[in-house]
Formats: structure tokens, C-alpha cells, sequence
């Protein structure tokens, strides 16, 4: 007869740490000075904390207790899942993987968004026709204007 050795499956697993956010912002899109050639510059409230706002060191920021965290987690994958795609405050998000298995996220124009995600999410309320149609387009050289539109 075998001795009875108990399943600790449930146990182990409620033990095991919660893994990080795979977010991680880029100072590509932070108004802060770089080295780096600079994209479309995030609005601060995406990466603001209760111990404040967002430094120079996107390694060393508490990006789980963001907005932009928020955005990650929430958001929805385009058919080949290498792009997620959230929305705030009108503003559209795209976040891309990078080399290190985290991803980086940063404001996108609305055509840049696929249209069945724009369709779910004027549907579920989530945007309007008027938000879409402010920021539908974006001058490519304009890298401030979701910082000006995601004013509070």
C-alpha cells in the first residue's frame, strides 16, 4: 500500500510570488532630456505615483502602481498580439515589446488604432466619435500633443 502524499498544487501556487508587470516605460517617451531620439511624449498622469511622479530612471520606477500599468494590463491585442492597444482620457495607446521581455507603451493617433478595437470600445462606451476624431491624425513632428490633449 502507498502512503498518502497530499496534492500541494493549490498550496505551492498561492505561495509562488505574483511575477512583476511586464511594463516598463521608455524615456524615448518621457519629457524628460535623453540620448535617444524621442517619440510621441507620454502625458504625465500615465506615470505619476503616490510617492510622485516619474524621474529619469524608468528602471527604477514603481511602474505597477501607474496608470500606464493600468493601461497595459487592461489592454487589447491586435491579431499577430505583437501590439496592445489601450485608451484614456481619450487618447490612444499602443505598447510594443522590447529586447528585454518587458513592453513600452506611448500615445498613438487613433488611425494607428485597429479599427475593430475602435469599433469595440466606442461600443462599450470607452471613447467617443468626437475624442477619435480629435486625434485621429497626428503631425508626425508634433511629439508634445498627447501631452497637451491629456491635460486634467
Amino acid at each position: 500500500m502507498r502512503p498518502y502524499v497530499p496534492d500541494l498544487t493549490l498550496v505551492l501556487m498561492n505561495e509562488m510570488p505574483k511575477p512583476q508587470t511586464l511594463y516598463r516605460g521608455s524615456q524615448k517617451h518621457k519629457n524628460r532630456p535623453t540620448g535617444e531620439r524621442k517619440g510621441t511624449l507620454c502625458p504625465e498622469w500615465t506615470h505619476i505615483t503616490a510617492a510622485g511622479g516619474y524621474r529619469n530612471d524608468p528602471f527604477a520606477h514603481d511602474w505597477e502602481a501607474t496608470q500606464a500599468h493600468q493601461l497595459f494590463e487592461r489592454a487589447l491585442s491586435d491579431e499577430g498580439g505583437r501590439r496592445r492597444f489601450a485608451t484614456a482620457e481619450g487618447i490612444a495607446f499602443e505598447a510594443k515589446p522590447t529586447e528585454d521581455g518587458t513592453w513600452h507603451g506611448y500615445p498613438v493617433p487613433w488611425e494607428a488604432v485597429p479599427p475593430e478595437i475602435v469599433q469595440n470600445w466606442k461600443e462599450d462606451g470607452m471613447v467617443t466619435r468626437r475624442q477619435i476624431k480629435n486625434y485621429w491624425k497626428q503631425d508626425q513632428d508634433d511629439l508634445h500633443w498627447a501631452i497637451e490633449a491629456g491635460t486634467r
